[in-house]
């Protein structure tokens, strides 16, 4: 379970993360794009965090994502958790104002893909 939720949380980094200029916002600092991230949790262990990148000159951006990420896991004291962030608080804004997206397209992304991944460890544990 968690390499899977580990796997669809590297899936939806790509998916915010990769984009052409055209589909992307202007990435001045390095900040945003460093924020985005995840972390896997059980039962209120955090278990394993993406690498929060560092782009440019944004190592504010992936300490603010990683706290983050760490802050809302740190909610969930039991099952399974796969937290994706982008951690700047202006991430809604680049959405909202300037059209951009960030992080909606990966929510899509995971939404999308979770059923299917679920189907495929039911299948593997029945076996």
């Amino acid at each position: 379970m968690l390499r899977a939720l580990s796997h669809l949380g590297e899936e939806c980094i790509i998916e915010a993360r990769d984009r052409s200029p055209e589909e992307s916002w202007i990435d001045r600092t390095g900040n945003l794009r460093s924020s985005i991230g995840y972390v896997t949790d059980s039962e209120g262990k955090i278990i394993k965090y993406s690498d929060f990148s560092v782009v440019k000159n944004g190592s504010e951006g992936s300490e603010t994502g990683k706290a983050l990420a760490e802050e809302i896991a740190n909610k969930y004291r039991s099952g399974y958790v796969l937290v994706v962030v982008a951690g700047m608080t202006y991430a809604e804004y680049v959405e909202a104002m300037d059209n951009k997206v960030v992080l909606a397209s990966a929510e899509l992304f995971a939404r999308q893909q979770f059923p299917s991944m679920m189907q495929k460890l039911k299948s593997q544990i029945a076996l």
